[in-house]
């Protein structure tokens, strides 16, 4: 076999999964209070990051598509999470590159300011975007009683499907935050997709599925590099990120105090 295509089949075993939350409109001067700046994306690039998906010929597949054992071998999905209006930019821009994304509401936002209706995610679903739960009240899974933790996974899935007319079964976690108990808990309340926030490729017909968070430092060619990185080098663009974050905190802290 040839040495150069060994490598690139390296470079593209494992899905990419792409998180997004906040998408800022070109003449949007301030964010929402609820919005995190470090996850608010610019539009501008944002159109830039879809063109390069297509102009390189990836392959952006819908959500469920990772329930397959296998999948075409550039692959990408596009999520979005929390359920800001600012969806709709999103939706927008990817229906005229008809692209697929999946949307993950928080049910006690829906109707709040800054935040989508129901109405509005109902549309989603008919446009063909699939929609999915990001809990009731975007509480930290992790910390949650077993009752709590029942009532906000099936209480948001039912909601939600009573509101999109049809099944809901895949959950983005808030916060990232899970262990043992959350995963189990989650498959018996019918999901069959956990998006996690683990910065790694994710393997398909697995259940967990970690993603990689596109934020608002995130330039196009760090963009470019996520495409093209194997999981050693995504491994490492996981520590220099965590690196950033810590840096980012602490400056915030000490810019707070003075």
């Amino acid at each position: 076999m040839d040495p150069v295509e060994v490598k690139s089949n390296k470079v593209f075993s494992g899905n990419r999964i792409l998180t997004y939350h906040a998408i800022i409109a070109e003449k949007q001067k301030e964010l929402p209070p609820q919005w995190s700046p470090f996850h608010a994306v610019a539009l501008p690039a944002f159109r830039e990051q879809l063109d390069v998906l297509a102009s390189q010929d990836w392959q952006v597949v819908p959500l469920h598509a990772l329930e397959q054992p296998s999948t075409p071998r550039r692959s990408v999905v596009i999520t979005f999470d929390d359920g800001g209006c600012s969806d709709l930019l999103a939706a927008q821009e990817l229906q005229r590159r008809s692209m697929p994304a999946a949307f993950f509401v928080t049910w006690s936002r829906l109707g709040s300011s800054s935040f989508l209706n129901r109405s509005q995610v109902a549309e989603l679903g008919r446009q063909g975007f699939t929609i999915g739960s990001h809990g009731m009240t975007h509480a930290r899974f992790s910390d949650l009683s077993a009752q709590g933790l029942r009532d906000q996974l099936v209480g948001s899935r039912e909601r939600l499907e009573g509101l999109v007319g049809q099944p809901v079964t895949a959950l983005a976690l808030p916060f990232g935050a899970y262990n043992g108990a959350v995963v189990a808990a989650a498959l018996a309340a019918g999901y069959r997709r956990i998006l996690t926030s683990d910065f790694a490729l994710a393997d398909s017909g697995k259940c967990v599925l970690p993603r990689l968070t596109i934020s608002a430092q995130t330039t196009l060619e760090d963009f470019r590099a996520l495409l093209g990185q194997n999981r050693i080098g995504i491994a490492r663009r996981r520590v220099i990120n965590g690196i950033h974050r810590r840096f980012n905190r602490i400056r915030s802290i000490t810019a707070g105090a003075l």
